[in-house]
């Protein structure tokens, strides 16, 4: 079965990120796996666990991880009739470092994104600020969604996917008619080119691509939209505030040691703050055939 992976912190963004989540999972028919990967304090390093079996902060993240399952289930047992999926509710809590962690869970379930939020309103750092959001997204081997602060699920009846245009983006495609289908979605493919460029290579990049959907994607509602423009970074952020998008759609590019250091990408720079809920996709995985919704 297809599980959401839902990275936890407690705070009061979290929260709302895992009610999305559930809410999400109803309408893809996945399952929730709740997480909270903790790192022991200075003080508890040296605790004997023969005589203590369980240290604090393991007990802390447990009991609070049932805390929020038992909510979420609540939530599921308001719904009257039977119509609607009800996903199974499990729990995770994990010692160590974010990064090193999110694969293993992939390979012990079968995580079909993960679902996490960036900051809260007063954008402090905490445990899935900044940089814990960030190594997540830079480490992951599959998608994962960051959740703006407190947004409530929508159906998601326009998703914008940034494309390159080129081979691999069309299996970004086909895994994402399959999400499309559930809110019988329009997929805006989006193409931002140089003010400069050259409509000529343009347009036979494009006809090259959209030449390849119909052998691998039968889903109708593809359509296709231009920007032009020098700065791919704002023209993504005027995307998402001045049209009716509910998801905008990635796919993360690594990058050298030397472009790490001396400029932030395009991902990093919309997901610190994101306007709409952001899907990202990690470049290593998009030359394979993605995991269909």
């Amino acid at each position: 079965m297809k599980t959401l992976l839902v990275l936890t912190d407690f705070s009061i963004n979290a929260d709302y990120v895992a009610h999305y989540a559930l809410k999400l999972a109803q309408k893809i028919e996945a399952n929730l796996l709740l997480c909270n990967i903790y790192e022991v304090p200075a003080n508890e390093q040296n605790t004997d666990r023969k005589v203590r079996p369980m240290r604090a902060s393991e007990e802390n993240s447990i009991n609070d991880l049932s805390e929020l399952a038992m909510r979420l289930k609540a939530e599921l047992d308001k719904e009257e009739g039977d119509s609607k999926f009800k996903p199974e509710i499990e729990q995770c809590s994990e010692e160590g470092l974010v990064g090193y962690k999110l694969n293993e869970f992939a390979a012990n379930h079968k995580i079909l994104l993960a679902v996490i939020s960036m900051h809260s309103a007063n954008n402090l750092t905490n445990f899935l600020g900044t940089n814990h959001a960030w190594n997540i997204i830079e480490n992951a081997t599959f998608p994962v969604m960051v959740i703006p602060y407190q947004v409530r699920f929508n159906d998601y009846k326009l998703i914008a996917f940034a494309s390159a245009v080129n081979y691999s983006d069309i299996n970004v495609l086909e895994s994402l008619s399959g999400l499309a289908k559930y809110s019988d979605s329009e997929i805006m493919l989006t193409h931002i080119t140089d003010e400069g460029s050259n409509d000529r290579i343009e347009e036979s990049m494009l006809k090259q691509f959209f030449n390849q959907i119909p052998s691998k994607i039968n889903y109708p509602k593809i359509i296709y939209h231009n920007i032009k423009s020098d700065n791919v970074t704002v023209s993504l952020k005027w995307l998402t505030a001045h049209t009716d998008i509910d998801l905008l759609v990635l796919v993360h590019q690594k990058r050298s040691l030397f472009q790490k250091v001396f400029n932030r990408s395009v991902t990093q720079k919309l997901s610190e703050h994101p306007g709409k809920p952001l899907l990202i996709f990690p470049c290593s995985t998009v030359n394979e055939t993605l995991t269909v919704f």
